[in-house]
């Protein structure tokens, strides 16, 4: 996307720096948002089996 803006590729400033944190944040939350979904869905099909 930077590219297509006509903004340089490959310089690491506060701008990158921000989004490569906020990136990190967002992945680390959807992963423990889907690990949690996992973990309550598979007690409730354990449960429903008995």
């Amino acid at each position: 996307m930077p590219a297509n803006m006509g903004m340089p590729v490959f310089e690491w400033n506060d701008v990158t720096n921000s989004s490569l944190g906020g990136h990190l944040v967002f992945g680390l939350l959807a992963g423990l948002t889907f690990a949690v979904i996992a973990q309550v869905t598979a007690g409730r099909a354990s449960a429903a089996g008995r």
